[in-house]
């Protein structure tokens, strides 16, 4: 019986741009303040926690980068790096985790006053996650071009080594929208105290959007594989991504009982 060899490919090195990490840092920290204040806002307006801890959650999700980064073959280079934490063999520098808690703190807090409203509609939810994916391309273009963070070895869908390959932009606006479905399908049941499990739902739904539908680019990636089977698993990505986003559509547009 023929056996599949695993292909883990020794990332490259390279030592973090200094002066582009101090700005991203900064720029991080006044985009978390800003959201943080909005937040705030709108938590005296409909008289509850759940916007701010929306965006703790935002920050929680940062526990889903070391195990995509490490199985679709991303860094942030560790030399020079304001680290956060290490695990599975990746650094998390801070600006990355601020910058989850910003990105997904704006990406919660839109939904947010439709959902206690119910009145999210499905072409709503396609042209927020889609406007979402556009910023991710657009936003990781300056940083990839000069090394903040990395993607290497054979990426499916990489039409442009200097911004993030598509199957990225697509699977990074996916985990967002199942977070906010998890919030949203429990947020009739989460009274007083019980609102603190929001925060657990950032990582958690997080990792669910991204594996739920990255599996096949995940599985190629790790293999020896010829290239044209890994495209087709960055379309089997995108495909999936589209379904989930289909169903969280579905579950979003519900009304409360």
């Amino acid at each position: 019986m023929a056996q599949l060899s695993v292909n883990f490919p020794v990332p490259p090195e390279a030592s973090i741009p200094q002066g582009l990490q101090t700005v991203f840092l900064y720029a991080t920290i006044f985009a978390v303040v800003g959201v943080l204040i909005a937040a705030m806002v709108m938590a005296r307006r409909y008289r509850s926690a759940v916007p701010v801890l929306m965006v703790v959650a935002g920050f929680a999700a940062i526990l889903l980068e070391t195990i995509v980064t490490f199985l679709g073959h991303a860094i942030h280079p560790a030399p020079g790096q304001i680290t956060l934490f290490q695990a599975v063999d990746r650094a998390i520098p801070w600006h990355i985790a601020l910058g989850y808690t910003a990105g997904f703190g704006i990406f919660y807090l839109t939904l947010y006053p439709k959902m206690v409203g119910q009145s999210l509609t499905r072409p709503y939810i396609w042209k927020t996650v889609l406007i979402t994916a556009v910023c991710y391309f657009l936003g990781e273009a300056y940083p990839v071009s000069h090394g903040l963070w990395i993607y290497y070895d054979y990426q499916p869908l990489w039409l442009w080594h200097g911004t993030a390959p598509l199957t990225w932009n697509i699977l990074n606006s996916c985990c967002m929208l199942m977070g906010a479905t998890l919030m949203y399908v429990t947020l009739p049941h989460l009274k007083g105290w019980k609102q603190i499990l929001i925060v657990p739902m950032g990582p958690m739904g997080a990792l669910m959007g991204h594996a739920g539908a990255g599996f096949p680019m995940y599985n190629a990636m790790n293999t020896d594989w010829p290239h044209w089977v890994l495209e087709l698993s960055g379309v089997a990505t995108i495909a999936m991504a589209l379904l989930l986003v289909w169903i969280c559509g579905l579950l979003l547009t519900r009304r409360w009982v």
